[in-house]
């Protein structure tokens, strides 16, 4: 037993293999995700950017559990898109920094605050809530059929309407869940996430001169609102369903690497 009992200890305050292996894993998983999304719904003169960014929605989840090591698979993942689907060569290792701002910003902002993460221990509503996740699952259907029209000016109307929506129904989780923690997974694990890497992601291109700086505005809006709608129908359901059985795992990090 006291070796058990050490064994668990060491795992909770400690980096083991285990925080590496997962890392990998997740790394993997949004690799498929983003090289899927960019060829799915590419953004106009903006290579590797796409108008839903699907690697987005666990960026945020794996980064408020894992940690450092969560923003680490954001960032390996993005300069393996790099390579395989842009023309960025070496700048990708700079331009993966967009993914890692991702993940980080968010984490940054439970810790300082040091929120809960378990957005699922605090509902307060969740009948209501649970329908309001409904309504975002089929507002992605929707984004995904509209995204790849998008030169169809009908699909363009549709699109938008999507993003709105996206925007009032986050707004409407925290008034039925008017909480710490729901405050900070809106400001920073959506919009702040969605903001801080559609910059970093759009001006590294334009900096590097693979793509033209009159379309920064282009790229930066299918850049935020492609990971606004991604994070919130699908990174929400995630953070609470899964989030307090991941906090029962030894995996889960509780400060930054562990």
């Amino acid at each position: 037993m006291g070796e058990s009992t050490s064994e668990m200890e060491e795992v909770r305050v400690g980096v083991t293999w285990r925080h590496l292996v997962v890392t990998a894993l997740a790394t993997g998983v949004s690799t498929i995700l983003a090289i899927w999304a960019v060829i799915l719904a590419p953004v106009g003169a903006f290579p590797g950017v796409s108008g839903l960014y699907l690697a987005a929605a666990i960026y945020v989840p794996l980064s408020l559990w894992l940690g450092i090591w969560g923003c680490a698979a954001g960032y390996f993942s993005c300069v393996i898109l790099g390579f395989v689907s842009t023309p960025f060569g070496i700048w990708s290792f700079v331009w993966a920094t967009a993914d890692f701002v991702e993940g980080l910003i968010p984490l940054v902002a439970f810790r300082a605050f040091k929120a809960n993460v378990d957005l699922g221990a605090e509902l307060k509503r969740p009948k209501e809530l649970y329908m309001l996740l409904g309504v975002l699952v089929v507002n992605l259907i929707i984004a995904a059929i509209a995204t790849p029209l998008l030169e169809i000016e009908i699909w363009q109307i549709i699109w938008i309407v999507t993003v709105i929506i996206s925007v009032v129904l986050m707004i409407s989780m925290y008034i039925l869940n008017p909480s710490l923690s729901w405050l900070l997974y809106i400001i920073f694990g959506i919009f702040g996430a969605a903001i801080g890497s559609a910059i970093i992601g759009v001006s590294i291109p334009i900096i590097a001169g693979f793509a033209p700086a009159e379309s920064f505005w282009v790229g930066f809006i299918g850049w935020f609102a492609g990971d606004l709608i991604v994070l919130s129908a699908i990174a929400t359901p995630m953070m609470i369903s899964l989030t307090g059985k991941i906090k029962k795992t030894s995996v889960f990090v509780e400060n930054w690497f562990s």
